[in-house]
């Protein structure tokens, strides 16, 4: 697993690639804007060809720690193999998801702005 992080409009964007699985799982879950509860964090999902429960573990178990909804994880570009994954446990409904990077950051530092 390849982590990658760049920000945009004061917003971390953490891109993933590669498999996101038990062995990666944890690299995911101690990367610092993810582990950060005051950190609003993008999680580019475009370049992750494999997700097993752990990885979606991994991400559910980190936006439930953020516990404020204006610094939690907001989820982009997700490809049909990871949409699947969350469709099929129906964990889509703990997030909001953008098929673009830039709507997913802009909707992120809106939510920042209205919590200060």
């Amino acid at each position: 697993m390849i982590i990658t992080e760049t920000s945009a409009n004061g917003i971390v964007i953490v891109a993933l690639e590669g498999r996101l699985d038990a062995l990666s799982a944890p690299k995911l879950r101690g990367s610092p804007p993810v582990a950060d509860p005051k950190t609003a964090v993008v999680l580019d999902l475009e370049k992750v060809d494999f997700m097993d429960s752990s990885g979606l573990g991994a991400i559910v178990g980190a936006a439930r720690e953020k516990g404020d909804p204006a610094c939690g994880i907001v989820l982009s570009c997700m490809n049909n193999k990871v949409r699947r994954t969350f469709e099929t446990t129906n964990a889509q409904r703990l997030f909001h998801i953008f098929d673009d990077t830039s709507a997913a950051v802009d909707f992120a530092a809106t939510r920042q702005i209205a919590r200060t």
